[in-house]
């Protein structure tokens, strides 16, 4: 392999005083005892810098191609937690999928009328800013249809920052559960060769083979089916080592705040109040679904809780994995719901004709 390109490189030290800032946001909340700390700190801190105007001071952005490498860390992270008795509980998944198929059209319904109606944002805005898909998936296709790209990455942008930022403290303040700042797993210094090159291994072979098969996020996706795998025939039982997948959450979490740079407050004001009320509708109908329907489809209440949040897949997928919670069901029905998303909600799109009805 040759040398890296001089824009990646000038990319990479372009955003070392945007991850530098992330860090010290993670250490912060990691003193303060903040679950998922390095994650949640550094978004927050980033976030923070970015609205206050830091753009005009520094760059904020995190190269692409650093966040999918961390992302994929984060992969065979999650595909470390797969065990062999799982292959026996996928006749709960059922029922699981059935709820989500309930769950995506009617958040999808209550908060497109939260953006039409009382955000008097035009339809197409309106209803891809109200789909609960992955943010990246969902701005390529509301921009296709006309919509304004930059009120739905806000939309959703916020929509993944609140619910990362209460669930996690909402688990550990309210339920009084553990979600430890760190992830656990055998430091870098202790791992045998064997492991790592497993893991590194897994990785790659995800990343290219979900790329190769058009997987949606198959950047996080692949990984954590090739380590699943891995994990799942009894070839490996390590994780990968703490140290790292805490510049993994540093590097996904400032990504994220870097979201906000070049924001003004007043011209984000409005979006950024109907994102915040359409995502409290949508947490509310998540919780309200887990109340009342944990028993029907034979799931514990904290596992149907994080599938039915609408955050990101890795970061609900993180949670889950901090509680102890089932990761291969977290993480394969977001997956579900994101594939439900991109693959019908065009589709709605068009069989409803909002576009020319302007309804």
């Amino acid at each position: 392999m040759g040398p890296l390109p001089r824009h990646l490189l000038k990319a990479c030290r372009d955003a070392l005083p945007s991850l530098a800032v992330g860090a010290v946001g993670g250490a912060l909340f990691v003193l303060i005892g903040m679950p998922l700390a390095w994650m949640l700190g550094s978004m927050v801190l980033v976030a923070a810098v970015a609205l206050a105007g830091g753009a005009r001071r520094m760059p904020m952005r995190v190269p692409a191609r650093l966040r999918e490498v961390m992302v994929a860390i984060i992969g065979v992270m999650l595909g470390s937690a797969f065990r062999p008795d799982m292959i026996d509980r996928a006749g709960e998944w059922a029922g699981l999928i059935a709820l989500m198929l309930l769950y995506v059209p009617l958040v999808t319904a209550l908060c497109y009328g939260v953006f039409r109606w009382l955000g008097r944002l035009d339809p197409v805005t309106s209803y891809f800013s109200a789909t609960p898909g992955g943010l990246q998936e969902m701005t390529l296709i509301g921009e296709h249809y006309g919509g304004d790209a930059r009120s739905i990455v806000l939309t959703h942008a916020i929509r993944i920052f609140v619910v990362v930022m209460t669930v996690p403290v909402y688990f550990r303040f309210i339920e009084g559960l553990s979600v430890p700042s760190m992830a656990p797993g055998m430091h870098l210094a202790d791992m045998p060769l064997k492991e790592a090159a497993l893991l590194v291994g897994a990785g790659i072979a995800g990343w290219f083979g979900a790329s190769f098969l058009r997987i949606p996020a198959a950047r996080l996706v692949g990984p954590m089916l090739a380590s699943g795998a891995v994990h799942l025939a009894g070839l490996s039982h390590a994780q990968p080592p703490p140290e790292l997948v805490a510049v993994a959450q540093v590097v996904m979490g400032t990504a994220l705040g870097c979201r906000f740079a070049g924001a003004d407050w007043r011209a984000i004001g409005r979006i950024a109040g109907l994102a915040f009320l359409s995502t409290l509708i949508m947490l509310a109908v998540s919780l309200g679904l887990t109340l009342g329907a944990a028993g029907l489809v034979g799931a514990p209440t904290r596992a149907l809780m994080l599938v039915l949040s609408p955050g990101g897949l890795a970061e609900m997928s993180l949670v889950a994995l901090a509680l102890g919670v089932d990761v291969a069901i977290v993480s394969s029905m977001h997956v579900f719901r994101i594939v439900v998303v991109v693959i019908l909600a065009p589709v709605a799109f068009r069989l409803s004709r909002l576009k020319r009805s302007g309804g």
